[in-house]
């Protein structure tokens, strides 16, 4: 939080989201506000998950660029935003990437800069395949989808937020919420930039001794196989429905399913296997689906046209 208050751009907003937490949180982030007039807390009536809560603050927002923070993001640098604000209306950006550090709990904090060659700028149509590409061979493959270290234009951002319906938005998606997002982003954004410098640490390895992190560690990732099963079903939905409609974004939307629902372990939950089940008929009734990719999702609903499960370990 230091780090962030002692930026030498001080003209922000630090809005503090707040998604039920049952810890001290809420309590030190207005001790904070006593004294630090630009923090704006928000909080959910009503746990909402991770997906409705960053979009409700980028709606908060009221400056010209959004910077997602999280809790295990330990360090900015302190030239960090404004060096990124600079870059971007010089060049008027609508995504700046930027790099991060993975930290260890005791690596000692020093002044990370690293620089390499500032990469050319990417237009659309380019852009939109700044998530996927196809190799050679014609499989795609994701090569980008977090939102952790992208300094992005409010405007474009919430473009995209407008995109998502409401049933998404209320899933209290945990996981690949940020995919969904960046997915409309590269999308929808005019222009990107990659930049090597690297603004800030994140912190990797929580020490398992500390009380404080074993509460908030079995609160978030309660029940994690069953959130995370939920969440890629969802995104996989999705992104059959936000694709345009040609064969080649329909490969990336099937590519989703493929790599994640017709092979993964949802079986031990019930709600999530006749969800599965579910998404898999709309792929297969979806023309722009190509018929050797429509029979791969038929062996699956043929495997499962009769399945049982465990009462034991399911989540209905």
């Amino acid at each position: 939080m230091l780090s962030i208050q002692n930026q030498d751009l001080k003209d922000i907003e630090i809005i503090m989201l707040d998604d039920c937490s049952l810890d001290n949180s809420v309590n030190l982030i207005k001790e904070l506000m006593v004294k630090e007039p630009r923090i704006v807390l928000y909080q959910n009536n009503e746990n909402k998950g991770i997906l409705y809560t960053r979009t409700k603050g980028v709606f908060l927002a009221k400056g010209k660029y959004i910077l997602m923070l999280d809790e295990d993001d330990i360090y900015v640098q302190k030239n960090a935003f404004s060096t990124m604000y600079n870059i971007a209306e010089k060049n008027n950006l609508d995504i700046l990437k930027f790099g991060a550090l993975s930290s260890e709990p005791k690596l000692e904090l020093k002044n990370y800069i690293r620089k390499k060659k500032e990469n050319s700028i990417i237009f659309q149509p380019k852009l939109k395949n700044m998530m996927f590409i196809r190799t050679s061979s014609g499989e795609i493959k994701i090569i980008g989808g977090i939102l952790f270290n992208l300094f992005i234009k409010k405007n474009i951002f919430i473009k995209c937020i407008k995109m998502i319906n409401e049933k998404y938005l209320n899933q209290k998606m945990y996981f690949l919420e940020d995919y969904m997002i960046y997915f409309l982003l590269v999308r929808n954004a005019y222009n990107f930039l990659e930049i090597g410098k690297i603004f800030y640490i994140k912190l990797r390895g929580w020490n398992k001794t500390d009380k404080n992190v074993v509460f908030r560690t079995k609160k978030k990732f309660l029940n994690i196989n069953y959130k995370k099963c939920d969440s890629f079903l969802n995104f996989i939905e999705f992104i059959l429905y936000q694709t345009e409609n040609n064969f080649f974004d329909k490969k990336i939307a099937f590519f989703s399913l493929n790599n994640w629902l017709l092979s993964n372990n949802c079986r031990n939950f019930s709600k999530i296997h006749e969800k599965a089940i579910f998404i898999s008929k709309q792929y297969l009734y979806n023309k722009y689906i190509r018929e050797n990719d429509k029979n791969v999702i038929k062996i699956f609903l043929d495997e499962n046209k009769n399945f049982t499960f465990n009462k034991n370990n399911s989540n209905s």
